[in-house]
């Protein structure tokens, strides 16, 4: 063997390394960030009425069911409530067998309070999600004690406004006033905060949260996290990570149920392109969401001080 093929094979392996170096070995460290996570924020919507911010179900049109225990009347005067509601809102009730979100029994048995005074019925909430936007209702309870006295179902359309999130009131003519009277109204405002809560339709909205990422080399380290804030369970989706306008990463996504959310780590991402200065990273489903502003987030190469 010659000098010149010996001194040619090793140039070789040199070229070699060299390329091998360049495409595949770690070499400065970046760190990418972002000034602020884009927000969809309705805003307290219910003025302290309700017992959190924003409360109600997730759709307009609500199941119940009335339980065998209840009497004729307790039955027609708990309707009388529903069909009352639904005149005067936008929200609709129907009746189901089984997996209803309001469940209606009764007791004969009186109750009293520690004043003497009668209990005509209980009702409230019973399984929530609390969301940065709603705290969805997923299930509430009513429990009738007494047959109610007045023309209108005053009893009852109390106990269901304590199952659609609405809190006591302070005005005695009011009908969420804590001692009932057959003279007591809803009031437009609450009619108007249902309307306004209600308004916003069934969907879900998924949002990115805590998203940081480095780069050292060519390797890309990305952490992230997916919540839905909405009101409904997110579709099957995808995530989609760009650097400089090129797709680098694409990775499916099941669905997220309302409340809940995901973290993803993802490390040693090749990336073709050393010099990147922008990620964007986006989620995406194909039903529409409450909003889209907080499903893309773009990171920058932060200054090295």
């Amino acid at each position: 063997m010659s000098w010149k093929k010996v001194g040619l094979g090793i140039v070789g392996i040199f070229l070699i390394a060299l390329f091998f170096g360049y495409w595949f070995l770690p070499f400065n460290e970046v760190q990418f960030g972002a000034n602020k996570n884009p927000e969809f924020n309705v805003g307290n919507l219910s003025n302290n009425m309700q017992f959190y911010p924003n409360m109600r179900f997730s759709s307009s049109e609500i199941s119940y069911k009335i339980e065998p225990s209840c009497s004729l009347q307790k039955k027609s005067e708990m309707i009388s409530a529903f069909d009352f509601m639904q005149n005067v809102t936008v929200l609709k009730f129907y009746p189901v067998e089984e997996n209803e979100e309001i469940t209606i029994s009764c007791e004969e048995e009186s109750k009293t309070t520690e004043n003497g005074m009668f209990i005509a019925g209980e009702g409230g909430p019973v399984k929530i999600s609390s969301g940065e936007n709603f705290d969805v209702i997923f299930s509430g309870k009513i429990l009738l004690l007494r047959e109610s006295s007045c023309e209108r179902p005053n009893v009852e359309i109390h106990e269901l406004l304590h199952v659609l999130g609405f809190d006591h009131s302070e005005n005695r003519n009011n009908i969420m006033y804590p001692i009932s009277k057959c003279s007591q109204t809803i009031g437009n405002e609450i009619k108007d905060k249902i309307d306004t809560l209600y308004s916003f339709p069934e969907l879900s909205d998924l949002k990115l949260e805590n998203v940081s990422a480095s780069m050292s080399g060519r390797y890309l380290n990305v952490n992230l996290s997916i919540k839905n804030i909405g009101l409904k369970d997110s579709a099957d989706g995808k995530l989609k990570i760009y650097g400089d306008d090129e797709l680098i990463k694409e990775m499916n996504l099941k669905e997220i149920k309302i409340g809940y959310g995901l973290s993803i780590f993802l490390s040693n991402i090749w990336v073709s392109k050393r010099d990147i200065k922008n990620l964007n990273i986006a989620i995406s489903t194909p039903e529409s969401e409450l909003s889209l502003a907080n499903n893309q987030l773009i990171l920058t190469t932060l200054s090295e001080n």
